[in-house]
């Protein structure tokens, strides 16, 4: 009998329970961060990626206005975005940014992540909401 052995990927948070969107089986898996996006574990039943299909759902997350600095904004944006990879099943994730300066940052940030493969694809849904496509 072969004995699975559970390593975890550098950068990753806690285990998290998931359930395969293709089989449904239910896994215990470390969960990677966005970045580490290309190490996404596989199900060891059906072969799928355990972080990289969606359901086709999107969420919504408002980061602009609750009296943050642009520096806050963006800190919420990096969180945000990481537990929207690791906890949920969602392609797209809707921030709102507002039409200020934490716009502008929001922006060049997703501009360096989408070069970055980070981030699938964004576009700007209004002058205050941005849709970013993550899975």
């Amino acid at each position: 009998m072969s004995e699975h052995k559970r390593t975890r990927l550098p950068g990753t948070g806690k285990s998290v329970k998931r359930a395969c969107l293709s089989c449904g089986m239910q896994h215990q898996e470390a969960a990677p961060e966005i970045a580490d996006r290309a190490q996404d574990p596989v199900c060891i039943k059906c072969d799928s990626p355990m972080f990289s299909l969606s359901d086709g759902s999107t969420l919504t997350v408002d980061i602009a206005h609750h009296h943050e600095t642009v520096v806050k904004a963006l800190d919420k944006f990096e969180l945000v975005l990481n537990q929207v990879w690791q906890q949920s099943h969602a392609e797209n994730m809707r921030l709102i940014v507002g039409g200020g300066l934490i716009r502008d940052a929001v922006l060049a940030e997703l501009f360096f992540k989408k070069s970055r493969g980070t981030v699938l694809d964004y576009s700007e849904e209004n002058r205050g909401a941005v849709l970013i496509r993550i899975r």
